[in-house]
């Protein structure tokens, strides 16, 4: 027997469910960020840092930036040809440092995951709005 061959254009038939079979359930999909409410405020879920006067602190707040912090730090994201989002680290923990009042010793303080929550929480905010466009 010969097996059909796909072409390009389509589209393959569903997958039929057996009536004792479950459904695979949808991927989780990531929440979005919440809208641009400032200060933009980041937990720190994996270990607090210590703050200017020594105390410890359990969440990060960061104030708006503006176009003057990338004209004096540098736009910590860009995209790629390839259309995926890239984090600059040393341009990123400077501007986390300036947003939130703190050193950029003390950011790099951070644990990797909360360093991390922080920079994609803030990322959005650096990256060009299609609808501009």
């Amino acid at each position: 027997m010969n097996k059909p061959t796909r072409h390009e254009g389509f589209v393959e038939a569903e997958p039929v469910v057996e009536p004792n079979e479950q459904p695979a359930a949808p991927a989780e999909e990531i929440p979005e960020a919440p809208a641009d409410v400032w200060p933009v405020k980041v937990k720190l879920l994996h270990r607090p840092i210590r703050g200017l006067k020594g105390e410890m602190l359990n969440e990060l707040s960061f104030r708006e930036p503006t176009g003057g912090d990338i004209n004096r730090y540098g736009n910590p994201c860009h995209v790629n040809q390839e259309g995926d989002v890239v984090i600059l680290e040393r341009k990123m923990t400077t501007m986390m440092a300036a947003l939130s009042g703190l050193l950029p010793p003390q950011i790099d303080l951070l644990d990797p995951r909360d360093w991390n929550s922080a920079a994609y929480r803030l990322r959005g905010f650096f990256l060009p709005d299609p609808a501009s466009w």
